[in-house]
């Protein structure tokens, strides 16, 4: 009996009902998952572990396939680091066939007018563009877009800056464009919500509802422009950021109500971070004199660059304050910090005969420290 085992257990006899587990096997599979590793790592500039990890699913048995891929994206302009770039962010890409599989997307957008630079742009910032169905996304979701714009290089504009907008249309932008229309946002600010904010727009559709909702319930009219721009930041901002920045206006004086109709009147000041809410506050009351409630009534210098019109303009105003030519009850942010620069030249500097070169001087000192 044990002469007939050992006989029987030959290992030119062994059947194996699960091949993908014999020795032969396991030792081909164990040299293409090292060559691909290898690859990843030597050649795309992976790390180590990305690049173990990404081995178990994508094996090369030598490195004509992947090279191909890259090789496609330097024929369409882009350097080897570049094309590296976007084989580190998609790295299912070197599975493709870039002869079929990324010609036919390329040879799509080129015939709808996009050119060679603009096809760089879009896979730049949106590289998965190019691994989704063209049949079943970017086709149809290029008409529903096309059909809906009156301009067509506007839409091509949105398209450039974020191609996201091609893909996941019946699940996410659909849905959130079918809120908009159902929160009584007319057309053409729908249209202007997806040419102004197409990322926003491939936001979760649950996220979406909710900050278009709480936007209606602060009363802003969807009717007019400020609603989707408080719409987009709602979206883009968690509740958490949302209650910090919150708290940093607190901190100078703002009461609840302050802050809303701050936000009612300039949305943007609650996508200032909150650094940057301190030092423009502590510049606006400690140094030139004004109440926190001045920034209030006008938060629109919330989002004005502190080096390159706050602190140079608040400047000129402290020495003609200094010199008594301006007194604070007579001015205001706006006044001061609204004009365009040729006004604000005007209006401050060239109108003080004596004092104008030593103005400029000090406006022109200010703004260099902020270059």
């Amino acid at each position: 009996m044990l002469k007939f085992l050992s006989r029987s257990v030959s290992p030119k006899l062994v059947y194996h009902p699960w091949p993908w587990l014999s020795p032969k096997f396991l030792c081909t599979h164990s040299k293409q998952n090292s060559f691909t590793a290898s690859y990843l790592i030597e050649t795309c500039g992976f790390s180590p572990h990305r690049a173990e990890s990404l081995s178990k699913h994508m094996n090369f048995e030598t490195h004509e396939k992947p090279d191909t891929v890259i090789e496609f994206f330097k024929t369409l302009g882009f350097s080897q680091t570049k094309a590296l770039r976007i084989v580190r962010s998609v790295p299912d890409i070197l599975r493709t066939n870039p002869n079929k599989h990324l010609y036919q997307r390329i040879e799509f957008l080129k015939s709808k007018g996009f050119s060679d630079s603009d096809i760089r742009n879009i896979i730049s910032n949106f590289p998965i563009i190019l691994c989704r169905s063209l049949k079943r996304e970017i086709i149809p979701c290029f008409g529903y877009f096309s059909n809906m714009f009156q301009s067509q290089h506007k839409f091509m504009k949105t398209v450039v800056r974020y191609s996201g907008i091609l893909c996941d249309f019946a699940k996410v932008s659909g849905l959130n464009l079918q809120t908009l229309r159902e929160e009584g946002v007319p057309e053409s600010l729908v249209i202007r919500f997806v040419e102004y904010y197409p990322r926003t727009l491939k936001s979760s559709p649950k996220k979406f509802k909710e900050s278009v909702l709480e936007v209606k319930e602060l009363g802003f009219n969807p009717l007019r422009m400020q609603f989707i721009v408080a719409a987009h930041l709602k979206v883009g901002l968690s509740r958490s950021t949302w209650a910090r920045k919150e708290c940093v206006y607190r901190k100078w004086g703002w009461s609840n109500d302050d802050i809303l109709a701050a936000f009612r009147v300039h949305p943007f000041c609650m996508a200032t971070s909150e650094s940057k809410i301190e030092d423009i506050m502590d510049f606006l009351v400690n140094k030139l004199g004004f109440k926190a409630s001045d920034a209030a009534r006008y938060p629109v210098v919330l989002s004005m660059s502190l080096g390159k019109r706050i602190t140079p303009r608040g400047s000129v105003f402290l020495f003609l304050k200094s010199k008594g030519l301006m007194k604070m009850k007579e001015m205001s942010l706006r006044a001061i910090f609204q004009f365009n620069e040729k006004l604000f030249l005007d209006k401050f500097i060239y109108c003080h005969d004596k004092e104008a070169d030593e103005l400029l001087k000090l406006y022109k000192a200010k703004l260099t420290l902020a270059r």
